[in-house]
């Protein structure tokens, strides 16, 4: 049953693994820190504020109503009268402006390309 070869290999003697080999098979066999494990030990309170204020925004997200509420009008027709008289004081104040008077001519708009090159190539 036995072959010649594994009877050869049966009779060498046992070698010990070299210590330096050793310790980097030890060391290779042992279970890695999963990445989460390193992006989140640095700095834990961080991450957990960060957390916690997700959940705030998650709680209050679901609390508040969805239809927003019409209230009416929020200002008051006073305060419409107010700001009108207001302008009307600032614009005497500032007297007449260039805004107020009608703009000379205005120059025509520029015409296509196509059009400009007929003329020029036919003129």
């Amino acid at each position: 049953m036995n072959s010649e070869f594994e009877n050869k290999v049966q009779s060498q003697p046992i070698r010990e693994v070299p210590p330096h080999w050793r310790a980097r098979i030890v060391a290779a066999a042992q279970p890695q820190p999963s990445r989460w494990r390193e992006w989140f030990q640095p700095f834990p309170r961080a991450w957990g504020a960060l957390g916690a204020a997700w959940v705030v925004i998650i709680a209050l997200h679901f609390t508040t109503p969805h239809e927003p509420r019409f209230t009416g009008n929020s200002y008051a027709p006073q305060s419409f009268a107010i700001l009108q008289e207001q302008t009307m004081m600032m614009a005497q104040l500032l007297g007449p402006t260039n805004a107020d008077e009608k703009p000379s001519a205005l120059p025509a708009e520029p015409k296509p390309r196509t059009e400009r090159t007929r003329k020029e190539l036919i003129g």
